[in-house]
């Protein structure tokens, strides 16, 4: 049987959309110990700055440590680039955070307020996360005071801005 290899571009369009893992972007940034700087970044979707870092050997060894605490917030922002337009963790590009959404349905749904179930209808949410993950940001609002709760006419539980 004869596999049909994918096309250049239908090869880097699934590179996109692999996600990036901690553990291995550790391993790579350990080569770096070895000579090897940089692959770190060119893993986590950041080539400029892998060539600058392969060229000039981790910065001189000062940005290659500086690199392992920042590690983890590279691959999420790799992970978040991965899929273009897909929801991401909490703000993607192009995509209002959580937090914004809910006030933006708050000040549109005006006297009358959102319910839960609207606030999981209305808003885009990253994949995985659901209702308890929008209770938690309402209860943070409320906690700031950036959102006031109440019941409607039928006694269900709404969020108004306050």
């Amino acid at each position: 049987m004869i596999t049909r290899l994918p096309s250049p571009s239908a090869a880097l369009g699934l590179l996109r959309q692999e996600r990036r893992s901690v553990g291995l972007t550790y391993l790579f940034w350990a080569m770096g110990l070895f000579g090897l700087n940089g692959i770190h970044r060119f893993y986590c979707r950041k080539p400029v700055s892998g060539g600058i870092w392969l060229m000039s050997l981790g910065l001189v060894g000062i940005g290659q440590m500086v690199d392992l605490f920042l590690i983890p917030g590279m691959v999420e922002e790799a992970n978040r680039l991965a899929v273009p337009g897909a929801p991401a963790a909490l703000d993607g590009p192009g995509l209002p955070s959580l937090e914004r959404q809910l006030l933006r349905l708050a000040r549109a749904s005006g006297r009358d307020g959102f319910s839960l179930n609207d606030a999981l209808i209305e808003l885009e949410l990253p994949s995985g996360a659901g209702s308890a993950h929008v209770r938690g940001e309402i209860d943070r609002l409320l906690g700031e005071h950036l959102l006031d709760v109440g019941n409607d006419e039928r006694g269900r539980v709404v969020y108004r801005e306050p």
